[in-house]
Order: C-alpha cells, then sequence, then structure tokens
C-alpha cells in the first residue's frame, strides 16, 4: 500500500447543519440522510480505489453514530479539521497529514475508480493535481508542498475559485494538471442530475417521494 494519504473533508450529518441548500425540497433529517449517503459512497470508493491511506477529517461531532459506524466498518484514520475557512482547513489538514496528499469532498459521489487512481499516480510521480468542479470550484486537490498561500486568499463559494486557485499556482511556479470536470451536490438540481448516476441517491429519493 502507498503512504499517500487521501483526506476525506466531511461534516457530521447532523440535521439542520449539512446540505442546507437542499432544503429547497428537502427537510432537516433528509439534508441529513442525503449526507449520510454521499459520505458511505465516497468512503466506500477510496477505501476501494485509492491505493493509499484513507483518513476521514471531520467538522461539527466527530463522536457523530453515523461517523463511529464508519470508523468501525471501514480501515479510515480519524482526524479533526480546525477552525477556520474551508481554505485553512484544508491546508492544515494536508500540512498535518503530510506531502504528497490529497484533499477531497464528499459530494462528488460519482467519481470513478480511474479518477482516483490517475490522482494518486500523479502524485506518486511527483506532479500536483486539482478536479474542477463544473460550479467553477474543485473538488480535488493534489499536493506535493504546503499549500497556506495557494489557499488562504480565495473567496469560497464564488464560481472563480478553480481558475484563482490555478492562477495562484503558476505565479507560485506550480503546476497543477486538471483532472475530468465533475458536477459536485451543493442543490436540489445538482442532487437530482447526479443522482442519475448513483443508484443509493436514486432509491432514497425515490423511496421519500422527492422524485418520481
Amino acid at each position: 500500500m502507498s503512504n499517500i494519504p487521501l483526506i476525506l473533508f466531511a461534516k457530521a450529518p447532523i440535521a439542520g447543519q449539512v446540505k442546507t441548500r437542499l432544503s429547497t425540497h428537502c427537510t432537516d433529517q433528509q439534508c441529513a440522510d442525503i449526507a449520510e449517503i454521499l459520505l458511505e459512497i465516497t468512503v466506500q470508493k477510496a477505501i476501494k480505489y485509492w491505493p493509499g491511506r484513507v483518513v476521514l477529517s471531520v467538522f461539527l461531532d466527530p463522536s457523530h453514530v453515523f461517523l463511529k459506524s464508519l470508523l468501525e466498518r471501514y480501515e479510515l484514520e480519524l482526524s479533526l479539521q480546525v477552525e477556520g475557512d474551508l481554505g485553512f482547513k484544508m491546508a492544515s489538514a494536508l500540512d498535518q497529514h503530510g506531502y504528497p496528499a490529497a484533499v477531497i469532498g464528499c459530494d462528488v459521489p460519482q467519481i470513478s475508480a480511474e479518477l482516483l487512481q490517475h490522482a494518486h499516480n500523479i502524485l506518486e510521480k511527483g506532479g500536483e493535481v486539482i478536479g474542477p468542479a463544473e460550479d467553477g470550484g474543485f473538488y480535488l486537490l493534489g499536493a506535493k508542498q504546503s499549500n497556506q498561500e495557494l489557499l488562504s486568499k480565495q473567496k469560497w463559494g464564488e464560481h472563480s475559485v478553480y481558475l484563482d486557485t490555478m492562477i495562484l499556482a503558476a505565479k507560485q511556479q506550480r503546476e497543477l494538471i486538471p483532472m475530468d470536470r465533475l458536477r459536485d451536490i451543493d442543490n436540489w438540481q445538482d442532487l437530482v442530475a447526479v443522482s442519475n448516476q448513483i443508484a443509493e441517491l436514486k432509491s432514497y429519493l425515490k423511496g421519500q417521494g422527492l422524485l418520481v
């Protein structure tokens, strides 16, 4: 097994505190249920397809019963996110676990085995990698050095985050190799679109009467 860690960034699935942008169509509990489904699928894929260590980096409640269940059922390391904005959290997590390392959000359940293995291969060969998201952000960052300067100046939630990251990297003479662009799940439209690729999601949404 490789020693390159894949850090899964996640919130404890607490109703009213996760996936709140889905509340246009879902109850707080349904939002939390969906967060659980996304997290479990991400963990399953990471364990199966990432050749290195898998770290679950959590925010809110690390003792949440669902997180405990994941740790019991899968070979995961547990890590706690630091306080601060998303960029500081990610940069600190990467620093904590050593380089090379990758961090990924838990809202791209459609990511393939090939993409995960491709990202690992780039890192193993001494490169750096980024996974652009359709909304202008990114879903994965794989790095070989500290990222505090790269991630500390971002306007998180803006549609320019990916491009701004590439510009900042170029100024630092770093080449981030882009992977395939994926749609991450932020809002209801994203959820419906991605559910067509993920049987567990579609089954849940239909069972809750959220999809016909």
